[in-house]
């Protein structure tokens, strides 16, 4: 489905002038995505959509009509027109790579599918023209299927910095502290472990503060959390905004927390971290691939609530403390942006 940081890349590897891009969706921007402010992003790259009435067909002949082509396929069990096409190019002896996040391993698989889909995917992994993991989660997935390590290129997923976007110096004097969360108010992404670490923080910190950005079925629920505990004054909801301003939004605060039970990645670690804000992710999330611990943020244990509190004390320490912290007053690691990710890419292509 069309997203705004795929679109990104689409864009940079354009910009290269060495590749012909077609880009093809098999699915239009669902309602739950909508409801986060997501918008198609759909200008500067040449595209098109799946038949809504008969995708499958539509998707097989497409593959054939581009069986000469380099073709880059989102996911390995992304659904049954995905999987048809993987299943043509292998048969058309087309190169393709496959570019994707680990499933939640946390989900049950019934034996007997669990079998036939590792019979499938060791063929479709075997004869692959390369893979493009989205965190050391996905690295290990590929492994599980018999990957040879020279067709795994570790990737991700990469963002451009929106037109006129200044970064807002890190290590400056407030009266208060701001954190902030991004993301979708569900179980999966625990936000309930974030407020449980929180708590006895407000006590002694009175300038502490918490936004939530985003919406979710647990909105009301967690809503009722705060009010129970009148804690309305230091936690506040935004609700959802346009992804084109979140990287403004997160660069207004002090630290970014992604407390995941389970992330395939988690964008806005990237988007904290080229807006030269530190993060507090759990061990759960994919893009805990670019933190170092105690230099652009922190790792917890996911669903440890003492820990995440444990590293929460260990920020604010370091944020009172300015002069010995190195999470401030200095200029983060470079984080891979679109177009960096789109000579990546153009190199792994070259391999070929």
């Amino acid at each position: 489905m069309p997203s705004f940081y795929q679109a990104d890349l689409f864009r940079a590897l354009l910009r290269t002038g060495k590749v012909d891009l077609r880009v093809i969706f098999t699915n239009k921007i669902p309602e739950d995505r909508a409801k986060l402010g997501w918008q198609d992003d759909l200008d500067g790259f040449e595209h098109e959509f799946l038949s809504e009435h008969r995708p499958i067909i539509d998707a097989i002949k497409k593959a054939r009509r581009y069986r000469d082509h380099i073709h880059i396929v989102n996911g390995l069990w992304a659904g049954k027109t995905v999987e048809a096409v993987l299943l043509i190019l292998m048969y058309s002896d087309s190169k393709y790579f496959i570019y994707s996040e680990a499933p939640d391993n946390r989900l049950v698989v019934p034996p007997i599918k669990k079998k036939i889909l590792m019979s499938a995917g060791k063929a479709i992994v075997r004869n692959a023209a390369g893979l493009l993991p989205i965190s050391h989660f996905a690295v290990e997935y590929f492994r599980s299927y018999g990957a040879e390590e020279s067709r795994i290129h570790p990737f991700g997923y990469f963002r451009s910095l929106p037109a006129g976007f200044h970064r807002t110096p890190n290590g400056q004097k407030k009266e208060r502290v701001d954190i902030i969360f991004v993301g979708q108010l569900v179980h999966r992404k625990g936000v309930d472990i974030l407020l449980s670490a929180m708590e006895p923080l407000f006590t002694g910190h009175g300038n502490l503060y918490l936004q939530l950005i985003g919406s979710g079925e647990l909105e009301e629920q967690l809503r009722d959390w705060v009010k129970e505990r009148k804690l309305s004054h230091h936690i506040t909801f935004e609700g959802a905004i346009n992804p084109r301003q979140i990287m403004e939004r997160i660069s207004e605060a002090d630290l970014l927390v992604l407390p995941s039970r389970w992330d395939g990645w988690g964008l806005v670690v990237n988007e904290a971290l080229m807006a030269g804000v530190p993060v507090l992710v759990s061990d759960m999330c994919g893009a805990s691939d670019l933190v170092k611990q105690g230099k652009n943020g922190f790792v917890f244990g996911s669903e440890d609530v003492e820990d995440l509190r444990k590293n929460l004390i260990d920020f604010l320490k370091a944020l009172a403390d300015q002069e010995s912290s190195s999470l401030h007053g200095q200029s983060f690691e470079k984080v891979m942006d679109a177009d960096g990710a789109a000579q990546l890419l153009l190199h792994i292509l070259g391999k070929l």
